[in-house]
């Protein structure tokens, strides 16, 4: 069914516009979206090229593509006409570190979309901004919310907790195929997890249901397991025994960045906190558990990379 069209259980979206959606984590949203029946949709790209593979999966998909710069206000107005709604991934590409762009980018899109008056603004945040957690991509995310309340949009906050393709990525998933995971945090510390997939469900679900999510903010998980829970979920993936290794946080300071080392500090010390039952309650079937996500991702293939995903 046409999301145009009056939902069975909801109501009529209109068309949406996709904004930060032709990255990995962005492109998977829009799976998610489709997957319920919102098929009116208009992504943003800086310019509209079928030889780059991400927008070409997108087109195939039959997402319409409009060229327009999120650093060029005047060039937005034409992406914003006819949209009823919106789904922002995000302003700047998902990093440890934030991008300084991010919260011009912020403010011209709420600038834009309060002049074509949008009736739902559905943004995709970050767990965590709500309890000062001194992250600076994180404490970004938290003034892009801000921006969008302060310009009295309909908004609906999803707050991201750890994306589980994270671990697809090549500085984790050849290690434990081998049989080793190795993080920095405790092996009985609890992690929030959740699929990149799922947030763009659960924004077709926010959606179809607006009167009901407008002005709230929904840390969002599927799933809650320890290292040592995941590292027993690899196993039964994979076949064969995956030992969880706990590395220390200063490895990250070592041989990466001051960035990746306080996040995962957080991550020991306090970290996200969604309420994966209730969510699980509150949006049944639409929500993929760890185990789900390494079967559906056939997460043993070793041939397969994170670009597959």
């Amino acid at each position: 069914m046409n999301a145009s069209k009056s939902d069975a259980a909801g109501t009529a979206i209109g068309k949406v516009l996709l904004i930060g959606v032709t990255g990995r984590t962005g492109s998977n949203a829009v799976k998610g979206l489709l997957e319920q029946n919102v098929t009116d949709l208009r992504a943003v790209t800086r310019k509209v090229d079928l030889e780059r593979p991400s927008l070409l999966k997108l087109h195939n998909s039959g997402v319409e593509l409009i060229e327009a710069d999120l650093d060029d206000e005047s060039s937005l107005k034409a992406a914003f006409t006819g949209v009823s709604a919106v789904y922002c991934h995000g302003t700047a590409a998902d990093s440890a570190k934030p991008d300084s762009q991010e919260i011009a980018r912020a403010e011209r899109v709420a600038q834009a979309a309060r002049q074509a008056n949008i009736r739902h603004f559905v943004y995709n945040s970050a767990g965590g901004v709500d309890r000062n957690s001194g992250i600076p991509h994180i404490e970004q995310k938290h003034q892009v919310e801000h921006i969008l309340k302060q310009a009295n949009l309909p908004t609906t906050m999803l707050r991201a907790c750890l994306f589980m393709e994270e671990f697809w990525k090549q500085y984790t998933r050849p290690s434990i195929l081998k049989g080793s995971f190795p993080f920095a945090v405790q092996p009985d510390k609890p992690l929030h997890l959740i699929t990149t997939k799922d947030m763009g469900r659960v924004a077709a679900h926010v959606m179809k249901h607006r009167s009901q999510y407008v002005g709230q903010a929904i840390e969002l998980a599927g799933d809650v397991l320890t290292p040592k829970q995941m590292a027993e979920a690899f196993s039964r993936a994979q076949g064969s025994p995956v030992i969880y290794k706990e590395i220390s946080p200063w490895v990250f300071l070592l041989l990466f960045r001051k960035s990746l080392f306080d996040l995962i500090q957080w991550y020991r010390k306090q970290g996200y906190q969604a309420d994966v039952l209730r969510l699980r309650e509150a949006f049944p079937g639409l929500l993929t558990t760890f185990a789900q996500f390494l079967e559906e991702t056939d997460w043993a293939n070793a041939q397969l990379t994170y670009q597959d995903l």
